[in-house]
């Protein structure tokens, strides 16, 4: 790839409205999960940050398994990083969609109470 590739490539990356395709792609994931999951998937609101970390996503708060928060910071919600997706798919579109699959189901994972192994044990780590 030569320079101008290089800065076509991350022009055209900043013209795409990461968030909302990333908003998009969580709707679609919703709707492709069997019933049960979904309606418990559709309770755990999901955040978009543009800051930059070393997560691509984090789940906070308590999980199913926790039972139910009585504070509103034990509320659970996920938040993804969309510069940091975005960056780690180096701004290619279809890349940045399989990063935020991965994503939004391993932090989906946590949700629903398993621990990184379990989580790594179905794909998602």
């Amino acid at each position: 790839m030569s320079l101008d590739d290089g800065l076509s490539m991350a022009h055209l990356g900043y013209m795409i409205d990461w968030e909302d395709l990333a908003q998009r792609q969580i709707v679609e994931i919703q709707g492709e999960l069997p019933e049960v999951i979904r309606a418990r998937a559709t309770e755990v609101p999901v955040f978009f940050s543009r800051v930059r970390g070393k997560w691509l996503g984090v789940f906070q708060g308590y999980s199913l398994m926790a039972g139910e928060p009585a504070q509103p910071d034990e509320m659970p919600r996920i938040t993804l990083f969309i510069d940091t997706l975005a960056e780690a798919a180096s701004y290619r579109r279809t890349v940045f969609l399989r990063e935020v699959r991965k994503t939004y189901l391993h932090e989906l994972g946590h949700y629903f109470g398993w621990n990184e192994i379990q989580i790594a044990s179905v794909g998602l780590a």
